[in-house]
């Protein structure tokens, strides 16, 4: 069996295909994950509420997405989301009906599993900081608003760059789970070309050293960040002493 052949471009192989897995899977990644950082701040904020009822709902949501199998909450929100939109869309226009991508039903399961797991690492953040930073910049006169943006965001990013490194390799690794509602990610394209040439060992192998590329470089890029984060503490400490 000609290997190399089977990842050529054109008709007689799968490299275009798989490159375009490849584009799904990291187009997925990159538009889910900036969506989860931000639902996961306003989780946690929700959490940290004054109101009981919004510190309830908070909690209930993380319970939730932290316990249901990432799969099992793909498939609902997948099916059940398209019987609401329908539900709607003939509810506004009898007879009409519009049907939800797999791409937006996957975006939609994965920024609410990770957002889960990414209110803790906020948490963690936030207490590493303490918060006399935030009872100094007030008692200068900053708003709470400036007061986040100015002191306590830019220190946060360098508690919080790990965890979320952490989920972005997680976030890669559970794209794989939309090749079960047919978007065509790396999985569902390796599955077609199993289908097609049997040869299951060949292009398992081949997604897995493309996962493990992707592993490895943002594992390098976190590392980058963090060092990054931590220069000017780490000069501060320096001449400090």
């Amino acid at each position: 069996m000609d290997w190399l052949g089977l990842l050529a471009f054109g008709d007689t192989g799968w490299g275009d295909e798989l490159l375009y897995g490849l584009g799904i899977t990291l187009g997925l990644s990159l538009a889910t994950f900036p969506i989860a950082i931000l639902l996961s701040f306003l989780i946690h904020w929700a959490k940290a509420s004054k109101h009981r009822p919004v510190r309830i709902a908070a909690h209930a949501y993380t319970t939730v997405f932290k316990t249901l199998p990432e799969i099992l909450t793909l498939l609902i929100l997948y099916y059940q989301s398209q019987a609401v939109v329908n539900w709607l869309t003939g509810w506004i226009v009898p007879g009409s009906s519009l049907s939800v991508s797999p791409f937006l039903a996957g975006l939609i399961a994965l920024s609410l599993v990770i957002s889960a797991y990414g209110s803790e690492v906020v948490r963690a953040a936030l207490n590493a900081i303490g918060k006399g930073q935030t009872e100094a910049a007030q008692s200068l006169g900053l708003s709470p608003f400036n007061t986040f943006r100015k002191v306590i965001l830019p220190q946060l990013w360098r508690h919080a760059i790990p965890g979320f490194g952490n989920l972005w390799v997680i976030l890669l690794k559970d794209t794989s789970l939309v090749s079960i509602i047919a978007l065509s990610d790396l999985v569902h394209v390796a599955t077609l070309a199993i289908n097609t040439t049997r040869e299951p060992f060949f292009f398992y192998l081949v997604i897995g050293a493309i996962y493990i590329v992707l592993v490895v470089l943002s594992t390098r890029l976190q590392k980058t960040l963090e060092q990054r984060a931590s220069k000017g503490i780490t000069r501060m400490e320096v001449s400090d002493a």
